[in-house]
């Protein structure tokens, strides 16, 4: 029984991996400063893709850089998803060893459609190509199993490994936040269960003293904090699912959250008794209404401290075909999120191409999302406005420019205090109409995806045409310019 559900949770990931293998926009910078690393032995400090004033790098992401860059490097795109799905089963792994640690009701672990419902609630993470916050959920999975570990085998010696562990952690994602977080609340929910909690708050205070270990020093912390607490209103991991605009991908964690959150008020006595689980259950409940991102922190939780409740609910006969409809409802819009696309489709590769073929140099203005994928493709030969660094490495107003002009707002012209030689816009972008009546530009390339701007003066008579062949693009996808 086992090991076939073993095998349908490793299968079920790689279905969905592989089916939903869009490259993430930002992970191109990441392979910026990780071949940096390895080709230099240090990380960039400081912007060179840019032609916009940019301030110091404070890259809290240069960890997870390296490994992907060596993953890219060593084992190529299949490699890179077969890594996430292997994260991704260590994960529902970690959860299912913290189960066993409260419950004895073990032959009723391995219930398949429970974790199926659970897998498509982690949209963020099944759905999505291999991000840093990846290592987030994971470290904090370990660091959930270690401290239910230590509270269940009365081994306090076991907390040492979490200052390490977040040392690691702290240099790969700023999300390590959360493990602060989740330590203050073990001390305080231990406490108020009159347990031993010195060792959590010794635990707490060594996890935050290891956090200055980095290349940037204090600065790194602060930044962290910083850019943890920051509003993101344009972008959409950051939204709240359920006050923001409605994202369909996050319908199956909506449905997940309503029912564990039913089901912690119908145990509220159960849990009383332990004030830890209660404290943490309400503090993940609470981030992962606020924002997307946050979300795997409250299915996460709720798995291992309600999965006995679960189980009771759905094994009642009266609640058997909720269980069934759920299911039903879930491979339905499981179905309709699932929508295999080349893997590039979200990048403007064509008109990359067009630039690459005809030796266009200069400075290129496009969109935040395909910042990073133009500056991995084409520098030297051409620097970005910006990309989706931009906390990290870019100043509000340049941001704030970027947005007027391609929502087309009335200071969309604002932008142009630095000319650009190319402007690159989505096919239906709501600022082509403004650039079309424009004297100084012209369009001059478009296919189906996406439009280039050319600066009159600077026209040619012929211009080479990309190709059109997917598997040329699919082959040269990581090629660079030098």
């Amino acid at each position: 029984m086992r090991t076939l559900f073993y095998l349908f949770i490793i299968v079920q990931i790689a279905l969905i991996t592989f089916a939903n293998n869009t490259i993430d926009p930002d992970y191109w910078a990441r392979l910026l400063q990780g071949n940096a690393f390895w080709l230099n032995h240090s990380i960039m400090k400081q912007d060179i893709f840019s032609y916009t004033d940019t301030h110091f790098w404070l890259d809290h992401e240069w960890g997870s850089s390296i490994v992907f860059s060596f993953l890219q490097n060593n084992f190529g795109f299949i490699g890179v998803l077969f890594f996430k799905i292997l994260l991704l089963f260590i994960i529902f792994l970690l959860v299912i060893k913290t189960i066993e640690l409260q419950t004895q009701k073990n032959n009723n672990l391995y219930n398949i459609i429970i974790f199926t419902l659970t897998l498509y609630s982690l949209s963020t993470l099944s759905q999505s190509w291999l991000r840093c916050h990846f290592f987030t959920f994971f470290f904090f999975t370990l660091f959930l199993y270690i401290l239910e570990l230590v509270r269940k085998q009365g081994n306090n010696k076991l907390l040492l490994l979490l200052p390490p562990l977040m040392l690691i952690w702290s240099n790969m994602h700023g999300g390590c936040v959360s493990a602060l977080g989740m330590l203050f609340i073990y001390t305080i929910g231990e406490f108020l269960n009159k347990k031993q909690f010195k060792y959590y708050l010794f635990s707490l205070i060594g996890c935050f003293a290891v956090m200055f270990i980095n290349p940037y020093g204090t600065d790194y912390v602060k930044f962290i904090f910083m850019a943890s607490t920051m509003p993101r209103p344009y972008i959409t991991e950051w939204l709240s699912p359920f006050l923001d605009k409605p994202v369909d991908f996050m319908i199956c964690f909506k449905i997940t959250y309503i029912i564990f959150l039913f089901i912690i008020i119908k145990n509220l006595k159960n849990l009383k008794y332990d004030y830890t689980k209660l404290l943490l259950l309400i503090a993940c409940a609470v981030v992962s209404f606020k924002n997307i991102k946050s979300t795997p922190f409250f299915i996460i939780t709720s798995l291992v401290f309600l999965y006995e409740y679960i189980v009771v609910y759905f094994s009642d006969k009266k609640n058997k075909f909720i269980e069934v409809g759920l299911m039903a409802v879930f491979l339905i819009f499981a179905a309709k999120s699932i929508s295999p696309s080349f893997f590039l489709s979200c990048q403007p590769y064509k008109a990359v191409e067009f630039l690459k073929i005809n030796n266009l140099k200069g400075k290129i203005l496009a969109p935040l999302d395909m910042g990073s994928y133009i500056a991995y493709k084409l520098y030297p030969n051409n620097t970005i406005y910006m990309d989706g660094r931009y906390e990290e490495v870019y100043f509000d107003e340049t941001k704030n420019l970027l947005d007027n002009f391609y929502n087309a707002k009335q200071n969309r012209e604002d932008i142009f205090y630095i000319k650009p030689d190319y402007i690159i816009t989505p096919s239906d972008a709501l600022i082509n109409d403004f650039l079309l009546k424009r004297k100084d530009y012209k369009l001059t390339y478009r296919d189906e995806y996406n439009w280039i701007f050319i600066e009159e003066k600077s026209q040619k008579r012929i211009y080479k045409l990309p190709s059109n062949n997917i598997l040329y693009y699919a082959k040269t996808a990581f090629d660079r310019l030098y």
